[in-house]
């Protein structure tokens, strides 16, 4: 064989393996990586006592005990899921502690908690809430655009 002619016979088979190598990649599937969720599991329980509620009824009473140990048991969960602010203050006077204080603060958005179970032991009413976090990425969509959505609660003792 020639050398003109290998050349182009190399030169027929390199443009041959180059189109068919373009023609595979037009089929290749496209590989869309999923964002890695931790597989959390939260369980918050909260505790409210109806004999502590406001109202004129027993059932009254219950009601807000209901709503007492639910927002307790979302204030537990947001802790579990944001952590907790801890602010401290000590006062020394001649070497002496005078004054030690201590408060917490909380601050985050729950979103896709199932309440697990709501009932009540004598004067105690309980709910348990759990949150899995393999569900929150479904969730991404579903927030608060207008704050007069947000549901407020009056302004009780509830414990």
């Amino acid at each position: 064989m020639s050398k003109s002619k290998l050349q182009g016979h190399l030169l027929v088979t390199a443009l041959f393996s180059s189109l068919l190598l373009t023609g595979c990649s037009l089929f290749k599937k496209e590989v869309v990586e999923v964002e890695k969720v931790d597989t959390y599991k939260f369980v918050a329980i909260g505790y409210a006592t109806m004999s502590a509620q406001t109202g004129a009824t027993d059932d009254i009473k219950m009601l807000n005990a209901i709503k007492a140990s639910k927002l307790e048991a979302y204030k537990e969960l947001a802790e579990q899921v944001y952590g907790v602010m801890l602010s401290s203050e000590n006062s020394v006077q001649q070497y002496q502690l005078r004054n030690d204080g201590m408060s917490t603060k909380v601050k985050g958005l729950v979103r896709g908690a199932k309440v697990l179970r709501s009932y009540h032991e004598k004067d105690l009413y309980i709910t348990e809430l759990g949150l899995n976090m393999e569900t929150l990425p479904y969730l991404k969509s579903a927030e608060f655009t207008d704050r007069s959505e947000v549901i407020k609660v009056p302004s009780q003792i509830y414990y």
